[in-house]
């Protein structure tokens, strides 16, 4: 019987032990909580035009490139020091974390602009 009881008992300290570990990685895992939008570019420009983003939170945005006729091949932000490449048909994700006030976007010739609205 002791011998009994002894298993129950490691084999609890042992399922408590599992469970809080587990619990421990859980709330040190980091949580990717960051604000999203998409924007497809197609030959009336950057749609939609403006976004509105929360200021302080990370944020993702993904641009689409869905044609080749306009000259919106790549996506500067200059107040956040963004200029990136847009392939067409693939998804590319900026990330920053946007601060209050209004932000233009565009084209590399500044010719097709958007505005980042941070509140």
């Amino acid at each position: 019987m002791k011998h009994n009881l002894t298993h129950v008992f490691f084999g609890a300290l042992f399922s408590a032990a599992i469970i809080f570990a587990t619990v421990a990685f859980a709330r040190s895992a980091p949580l990717d909580d960051a604000q999203t939008a998409t924007v497809t570019i197609t030959s009336d420009g950057f749609t939609p035009a403006s976004l509105k983003l929360k200021a302080g939170a990370p944020a993702k945005v993904t641009f689409t490139r869905k044609t080749d006729d306009t000259c919106a091949k790549e996506v500067v932000i200059k107040d956040y020091g963004i200029n990136q490449k847009l392939p067409l048909n693939e998804t590319v994700t900026v990330e920053f974390t946007p601060r209050k006030g209004e932000f233009a976007f565009g084209c590399g010739m500044n010719m097709l602009n958007g505005k980042l609205i941070v509140e």
